[in-house]
């Protein structure tokens, strides 16, 4: 059996492979909305907690759950956490940009929604993705931009559902129509909706499938994808602002820096050697004279 090591080993060639692949291809893109480049949802499921908080500067998003009763008639608290939000959100956004529709058809089959995810269809698959969908669809999101004005603060903020409605079908194990989604609908809310038609940021789908092993890979390839493409200015992101980000469950920092730098260094391969650069106070963000691939 392959040992960590060397499945990691593996995983990097198979990128290079693709990144040389994708080398100058002009392609239409996916796209995630730019909440998903400046905040990030859970890695894993925060469970009883009453809100979970993510700071990126002057932004702090904080998500509350869905209270929902149980079939044994018991409250849950439904967090949307892990690579399979990110991939919905993604498709969402995706959808969005390609229809200028709130409301989202899942298609005819399961197997065809998890295709369009870039996921295998599977039965147990199928079943977390749907639990997911619920899961984004009841949460809420708080955005607030506080700032020094130098003579007084302000506050500024957001609360809004990513749906505004939902009409999901879960077909009965072992039945004949076990892969249907009949008919099966999210409606976004306003906001949402808003927010990804007005500057939706560009990703690849072979990277993001290829990336698609840990979460923090997908919001490293997300976040980069947006602020290379929008940076004017060379500038450092401090290790606290990062951990503020995309790690605050980490006891320690060293703990962080050590997981975001493995991750970190796959993600790379898709942009231009000289755009990124780890130092000790943190990571320096440098504009890209090129992107690795050209977005129709």
């Amino acid at each position: 059996m392959p040992s960590s090591s060397e499945l990691a080993t593996r995983r990097q060639l198979r990128l290079l492979e693709l990144a040389y692949d994708l080398e100058g291809e002009i392609f239409s893109g996916h796209y995630a909305s730019r909440i998903m480049a400046q905040l990030s949802l859970p890695y894993k499921d925060p469970q009883n907690a009453p809100e979970w908080v993510r700071r990126n500067n002057a932004l702090t998003l904080t998500l509350t759950p869905g209270n929902v009763t149980a079939q044994d008639g018991t409250r849950q608290r439904l967090y949307p956490y892990g690579v399979i939000p990110r991939y919905l959100m993604t498709w969402m956004t995706t959808e969005v940009v390609r229809t200028r529709s709130r409301q989202l058809y899942l298609g005819d089959s399961l197997t065809q929604f998890l295709a369009s995810l870039g996921m295998n269809g599977s039965g147990a698959s199928g079943r977390r993705v749907l639990d997911q969908l619920h899961r984004l669809a009841v949460a809420s999101i708080n955005i607030e931009d506080v700032r020094d004005q130098k003579t007084r603060w302000s506050i500024t903020g957001e609360n809004f559902n990513i749906a505004s409605s939902y009409d999901l079908w879960f077909s009965a194990k072992n039945t004949p129509n076990q892969d249907q989604l009949l008919g099966s609908t999210i409606t976004l809310s306003e906001q949402f909706y808003d927010e990804a038609i007005k500057s939706p940021v560009k990703l690849h789908p072979k990277i993001l499938r290829e990336l698609g092993g840990s979460a923090m890979r997908l919001d490293l390839y997300v976040w980069l994808s947006y602020r290379l493409r929008n940076l004017k200015n060379p500038t450092t992101v401090t290790w606290s602002q990062l951990e503020a980000q995309f790690g605050a469950e980490y006891k320690h920092q060293r703990q962080f820096k050590a997981k975001f730098l493995a991750h970190l260094r796959e993600v790379l391969i898709f942009f231009p050697h000289n755009a990124v650069a780890a130092q000790p106070q943190g990571i320096r963000l440098n504009r890209a004279a090129k992107v690795l691939t050209q977005i129709a």
